[in-house]
C-alpha cells in the first residue's frame, strides 16, 4: 500500500512539473528586427545571388533573379505587393512550409519583409 501511495504522489509531482515547464514555453517565434533601410542592391540582390539564382536564373523556373533583370521581374510577375507586404508572393514563398522556406534564414525573411514594407525601392 505504501508503494502505491508513493507512485501516486510521484505521478502527481510529475504532472505538476510538466504543467509548469510547458506553461513557460512559447510557441511564438519572433523574427529578428532589421535596423535601418534595406537596400535592394546591397541587401536583397546579394541574398538572391547566394540563395536563389542557382535555380531562378531565366532557364525555365519562373522568376529570374539574376542581377540585371531581378527587380523588374519581381514587379512584372506581381511577386511584390507594397500595400500588403506580408501577402507578397516573394515573402510568402520564403516563409511558407514546403516552398522556398529552407532557402532563407530568419534574418533574410525579416529583411525581405522590411524591404517590401519600405516601398520595395530599387536602391
Amino acid at each position: 500500500m505504501e508503494l502505491k501511495r508513493a507512485f501516486k504522489a510521484l505521478g502527481t509531482c510529475l504532472i505538476i512539473a510538466m504543467l509548469f515547464t510547458t506553461a513557460c514555453q512559447s510557441d511564438k517565434v519572433y523574427p529578428p528586427q532589421i535596423e535601418g533601410d534595406v537596400s535592394y542592391a546591397n541587401d536583397m540582390q546579394p541574398f538572391f545571388n547566394a540563395m536563389c539564382t542557382e535555380c531562378h536564373n531565366g532557364t525555365g523556373i519562373p522568376l529570374n533573379l539574376l542581377a540585371d533583370v531581378s527587380y523588374d521581374a519581381l514587379f512584372t510577375g506581381n511577386y511584390v505587393d507594397t500595400t500588403d507586404a506580408s501577402a507578397s508572393v516573394l515573402y510568402v514563398k520564403i516563409v511558407a512550409p514546403n516552398s522556398m522556406e529552407s532557402y532563407a534564414s530568419d534574418v533574410q525573411r525579416s529583411m525581405t519583409l522590411k524591404w517590401i514594407e519600405q516601398g520595395a525601392k530599387n536602391n
